[in-house]
């Protein structure tokens, strides 16, 4: 019986196999390169693309604060305008309410007394000048109270005057030049009093 040698085609088969192998092993290296860099590239991509929408949300963030900043100046120059609006209308309303005021006070001010300042904060006014002694300072202060226009009238000080010694030859002091110092300060009366206290005059005048 003759014998056949197949020593030679298992080799071959082997080695083909192996040659398979190898190529299919570098083919799913390098598909997997391939696969890698495409995801590195997409993942790249998608970074760029995230980085871009974040620096236009900063922009606009931006754009945003500034807009902002120029409503809040805007706000803040609307109020000014209102509070400088109400401040015409509040002297306006009440310009002649002072002018009454002042008058009421000339009228009141007693003999031995003149006025040397007169400022007001909201209803409460602070009256200075100079009168021969306490005394006319309260007789001041009684006027006051018994005006409609008034109240609470007080003597915060009195700084009684220096009688300095005439020179000889010297011209003769005035009285006034021995005048207390004073400072009173009142609140303005009930307005809804004041507005029907002149009605009540008118009747009883003759």
């Amino acid at each position: 019986m003759a014998k056949i040698n197949l020593l030679p085609w298992r080799e071959e088969r082997r080695a083909q196999r192996r040659k398979e192998f190898i190529a299919v092993s570098t083919g799913v290296v390098i598909l997997g390169i391939i696969l890698s860099a495409l995801i590195w590239m997409s993942y790249n991509h998608q970074l760029d693309e995230q980085n871009a929408a974040n620096e236009s949300i900063v922009r606009e963030n931006q754009k945003l604060n500034q807009q902002l900043k120029a409503l809040d100046g805007l706000q803040v120059r609307r109020d000014e305008i209102v509070e400088r609006m109400k401040l015409i209308q509040d002297l306006q309303g009440v310009r002649p309410v002072i002018v009454h005021i002042f008058d009421e006070i000339s009228k009141l001010t007693p003999q031995n007394m003149y006025l040397t300042g007169f400022s007001r904060q909201g209803d409460k006014f602070s009256i200075s000048g100079k009168a021969l002694d306490p005394n006319v300072v309260s007789d001041f202060l009684r006027n006051l109270g018994g005006s409609p226009w008034f109240r609470n009238a007080f003597m915060n000080s009195f700084i009684a005057g220096e009688i300095k010694p005439q020179q000889q030859g010297a011209v003769a002091p005035r009285v006034e030049d021995a005048y207390g110092t004073f400072l009173v300060t009142v609140d303005m009366g009930d307005m809804s009093t004041i507005l029907v206290a002149p009605q009540k005059n008118d009747e009883v005048a003759p």
